[in-house]
């Protein structure tokens, strides 16, 4: 479980999204979540823990810390990442920048579904596709098609 799908459930945003997370629960699927989006999670519950755990309890998610399989995957992806960052100039000092886009915590939910799971619930299909070829979505939600124009 990507944080993605959660945050479109608090803010309702993205029907189809949160559409495919019911449907998970309805099926009786296992849903699963590593720790760090747990943490993720925390701002937007304004750091009120039992909040959290309830909509968690309530989507019948369960948070799992990260191992060190899950850790190494996501390490080795980071890599990849890292070489591949564009650098750009600065308009108004020239000074050359890295640009990021990703953060560390993106590779340690796709490590971790990878490791423990490999199938993933998310909305931020282009990630996960690139860094993460292996990983499978769920209901397709990884596949161009009736979900990649939401």
């Amino acid at each position: 479980m990507d944080t993605t799908i959660l945050l479109d459930i608090l803010k309702d945003e993205y029907r189809a999204y949160q559409d495919m997370l019911y449907m998970a629960i309805a099926e009786g699927e296992d849903l699963v979540a590593p720790s760090v989006v747990y943490g993720e999670l925390i701002p937007q519950f304004q750091g009120d823990i039992k909040s959290l755990q309830q909509f968690l309890k309530e989507h019948r998610i369960d948070v799992y810390p990260l191992d060190m399989e899950s850790v190494a995957m996501a390490a080795n992806a980071w890599m990849k990442y890292l070489k591949r960052r564009i650098r750009v100039r600065c308009p108004q000092c020239g000074y050359e920048i890295e640009k990021k886009e990703h953060l560390l915590s993106d590779f340690y939910i796709g490590g971790f579904a990878l490791a423990r799971c490999d199938t993933i619930l998310t909305r931020d299909r282009g990630i996960y596709r690139k860094y993460f070829p292996q990983l499978n979505g769920y209901q397709g939600c990884l596949s161009k098609g009736p979900f990649s124009s939401v």
